[in-house]
């Protein structure tokens, strides 16, 4: 639905004209939720304005999500998985080369504006670094930018509180270039590279491939991983939730990074498996580990060939629900107003109401009753219910 941005909020009205054909720079370097909840933002610009370039600082860990894009003009890449593994290895000179040369990359064009839509220190020294008159700052998650980001930009002030962070950043916009059409769109791009690996995957799974899903059972993908230990939902009871869906007859994939850490967690899924492999093979055939195989990309392709998506709140989570993807996303102390999936009536929440909630705490000193007590059931529940809900936007990426 399209909306238009408004802001009932005090505002300084800075932001002038951006002349015809001129630059505009985005510093947001991560994490997926992040990148994805500023994209109709950016699309927005764009839409607005065809003859505005826009360029974006971003990590590599995020960076495939921008690849192809349409709106985007060019990647500034900043490669922080080799950074951190130069600064872990005491290599600290060529660690500083990379930033180096990050900075020069940044100071390179002279830009009509620079939008900071992470709020941070480290997106606020990037925003000052960059060469323009124009600079501002979303009131982000919080509602304001921390880490001292706003001594480098203009903070654009929030009039509503409950405001979704996709609605926040698109107040940037509307401080920008005025009161303009806004949609929640993504516009994610897959090429037939990621196709192909997608497809040998599957083959090699038994599964088949992308265009060849007759015979086989329909599909959901569990992601039950998350950054924060609050976030995470418990192991056993997402495995409760598998063998519920297994024995109504789905495939069953569990998405991941394929960090150690990852396959460890996922420890009763396997005993379930040797359990079950020699009394219901069926069992073995239809559930199968996706972690570290694929891209984000690939990740992403993946999901649109799903009927549903459960995840904690994480970055899969985001990605599944921007596609357009049925998703269910699992909430403990992060606020689903604020942080949820962004594309109802397809993507949900599901979540208790404790009084202590939203938290937005990375411990918990209760022992995150918010998770550990969010019963199996009430997830399913959910999830069978999502599954009812017709979809149609899938269909783009057929």
């Amino acid at each position: 639905m399209e909306t238009v941005i408004k802001n009932s909020g005090s505002s300084t009205r800075r932001s002038g004209k951006i002349p015809v054909g001129g630059a505009v720079l985005i510093v947001l370097l991560g994490r997926i939720g992040d990148v994805i909840f500023t994209l109709p933002s950016v699309i927005a610009i764009k839409n607005a304005r065809p003859d505005i370039e826009i360029d974006w600082i971003i990590e590599d860990r995020c960076a495939d999500l921008l690849l192809d894009h349409p709106v985007i003009s060019h990647r500034i890449v900043f490669h922080r998985s080799e950074y951190q593994s130069l600064v872990k290895k005491k290599k600290y000179r060529e660690a500083f080369c990379l930033l180096r040369d990050l900075v020069r990359r940044v100071r390179k064009k002279k830009y009509d504006a620079v939008l900071d839509f992470q709020g941070l220190l480290k997106s606020g020294v990037l925003t000052g670094l960059a060469r323009s008159s124009l600079k501002l700052g979303s009131p982000s998650t919080y509602g304001r930018m921390r880490e001292g980001a706003a001594l480098f930009s203009l903070q654009v002030p929030l009039s509503d509180p409950g405001l979704h962070l996709i609605d926040r950043h698109a107040l940037v916009v509307r401080e920008l270039l005025g009161d303009v059409p806004f949609t929640r769109e993504f516009f994610l791009a897959f090429s037939e590279e990621d196709r192909i690996k997608v497809d040998d995957v599957l083959s090699h799974k038994g599964w088949g491939n992308m265009n060849s899903p007759t015979g086989l059972s329909p599909l959901i993908l569990l992601h039950p991983f998350a950054s924060w230990e609050t976030r995470q939902w418990p192991m056993a009871s997402f495995l409760e939730t598998a063998i519920y869906f297994l024995k109504k007859g789905y495939r069953i994939g569990i998405i991941g990074g394929g960090e150690k850490s990852q396959w460890d967690l996922l420890a009763p899924f396997r005993e379930y498996l040797e359990k079950t492999e020699k009394t219901e093979p069926d069992i073995t055939t239809r559930m199968k580990f996706f972690l570290g195989e694929l891209s984000l990309r690939g990740t992403g392709l993946l999901m649109t060939r799903s009927e549903l998506v459960i995840a904690d709140d994480s970055g899969p989570m985001h990605l599944a629900s921007a596609l357009g993807v049925r998703t269910l996303g699992i909430f403990g102390p992060t606020d689903p107003v604020r942080l949820g999936p962004s594309y109802p009536p397809g993507s949900r929440s599901v979540h208790l109401d404790l009084l202590c909630q939203p938290c937005m705490k990375r411990r918990c000193p209760i022992g995150t009753l918010c998770m550990t007590n969010l019963s199996p059931e009430n997830v399913i529940r959910e999830a069978e219910d999502l599954l009812s809900v017709p979809l149609a936007k899938q269909d783009r990426y057929d």
